[in-house]
């Protein structure tokens, strides 16, 4: 047999990780300007604020509250470049520290302790930066290298605990979207840890139910329980997935009573409970029902929406990939999904995880929807790293999709295409941030998803 097959074939997955993360990750905490990230600047203000290292940002040029505030923190930084500052007042001019109550975005202040804990991590980095040089740029970029070692270890044992899917895990946690929130002080990242440990724990336990093999209550929830905090302490969107973790307990405890439920039975209740919902929202939000359907209309029908598309796996709102590169992307991830073709998990879990994916979609817009905050005709607010996570449940239902079409794949090139697919994409995310900032020093301009670019203001 050819060697280099087979030393394709003992490259695991976790391993293809762990060097592409180390690479890209470094790469972007190091490289990427200061304050590039959504809400860059309130993660920043709170990861101070919980580690006692608030320091006077204004006094470096750089007073904006949050990236809603004008002039728009990615303005006012790329200002900097052009003016021959951003160095001086970012990683040379030192800064003390003072007291914690005089933090410039005033968010950080008050919230829940449980809330905190998604900043636990970029908090500690801060203070270490601090103490290694009183600059902002120290703080940051050590804050940024914090959360990166976080989310590598974290993933590389997720992704090496998998009983199934783990290219895909891979593949997906190495999207210029994860590794941009890696590389960053967003409480994105934990919460991207958080969802993947969860829902690695419920693929591997559905492959053992799938299996028959023996999971006892006791193992159920030690195995659950502290993913389930996880993803508790998360962003609340997040925690639809205790959806399909009390699925897995219902269908746990039928096997062990030995109750069968028929399949017109599960689709009968399945149907209830989604009629049941819209009423309830109908009866809520009646006065808004108007409103809302003519935002979803125009959402879907905004050819410029990259929310629903480039944000999910190529880039955040203010930095993607070229647009040629965009169906390239798409159509290699779903290659992979349609890779899998034997049901590793059983279909009740496979259908539980698209409609996830809709409930998370559907949920997210219609918050956003019904705030006073956003009025314009399309519906600004959301992000695409909202759904991302959510991704990692798709694979059983392409499973299905598969099997229908018969997608057969032979040799390992389906494996070389998708790593260097997104080996290209990180490559592609970081050229376009270096030629915008620090070839052009243009401002970072998305504000607000892009509505500024929209058809349907």
């Amino acid at each position: 047999m050819d060697k280099r097959k087979i030393k394709m074939k003992e490259v695991r997955p976790e391993r293809l990780f762990l060097l592409i993360a180390i690479i890209a990750g470094l790469a972007f905490a190091i490289v990427q300007p200061l304050f590039i990230e959504p809400d860059a600047s309130y993660h920043f203000d709170k990861s101070t604020y919980l580690s006692n290292t608030v320091v006077d940002r204004a006094s470096a040029d750089f007073p904006a509250e949050d990236y809603q505030s004008l002039p728009v923190p990615f303005t006012t930084v790329s200002s900097m470049m052009k003016n021959g500052t951003y160095y001086k007042n970012f990683f040379e001019k030192k800064l003390p520290v003072i007291s914690k109550n005089k933090v410039a975005d005033k968010r950080a202040i008050g919230t829940k302790w449980y809330k905190d804990i998604m900043h636990i991590v970029p908090a500690l980095g801060v203070k270490l930066g601090h103490a290694i040089y009183p600059s902002i740029g120290s703080m940051v970029i050590t804050a940024r290298i914090f959360s990166l070692l976080f989310f590598i270890v974290s993933m590389y044992f997720i992704i090496k605990k998998l009983k199934a899917y783990k290219m895909l895990f891979t593949v997906i946690s190495v999207s210029p979207v994860a590794i941009q929130l890696a590389a960053s002080l967003s409480y994105d990242c934990f919460n991207y840890v958080a969802c993947a440990w969860l829902i690695a724990t419920l693929i591997n336990l559905a492959i053992d139910i799938k299996d028959m093999k023996k999971v006892t209550l006791v193992n159920f929830f030690t195995r659950v329980i502290l993913p389930t905090f996880a993803v508790y302490f998360s962003k609340s969107n997040s925690r639809l997935l205790f959806i399909l973790l009390l699925l897995t307990f219902l269908v746990l405890i039928t096997q062990k009573v030995n109750f069968q439920i028929k399949k017109w039975q599960a689709i009968l209740t399945t149907m209830v409970v989604i009629a049941l919902g819209i009423v309830f929202y109908v009866l809520k939000y009646h006065d808004q029902l108007r409103v809302v359907i003519n935002k979803f209309i125009y959402t879907f029908m905004e050819p410029y929406y990259s929310v629903l598309t480039t944000q999910v796996i190529s880039g955040t709102s203010t930095v993607a990939v070229p647009a040629w590169f965009y169906p390239i992307q798409y159509t290699t991830l779903i290659l992979l999904f349609l890779s899998y073709t034997k049901e590793r998990v059983p279909r009740w879990f496979a259908w539980a995880g698209l409609f996830l994916n809709f409930m998370n979609l559907f949920g997210v817009l219609f918050k956003f929807a019904i705030s006073p905050d956003f009025t314009e005709h399309v519906i600004t607010g959301p992000q695409g790293r909202y759904f991302t996570v959510f991704l990692l449940l798709l694979a059983p239902i392409f499973t299905l999709l598969a099997q229908k079409i018969r997608v057969t794949t032979q040799g390992n090139w389906l494996k070389r295409t998708v790593i260097l697919v997104a080996v290209l994409a990180l490559v592609l995310n970081l050229s376009v941030t270096i030629l915008k900032f620090y070839h052009l020093q243009v401002p970072m301009d998305e504000f607000r998803s892009g509505i500024e670019h929209y058809i349907f203001k």
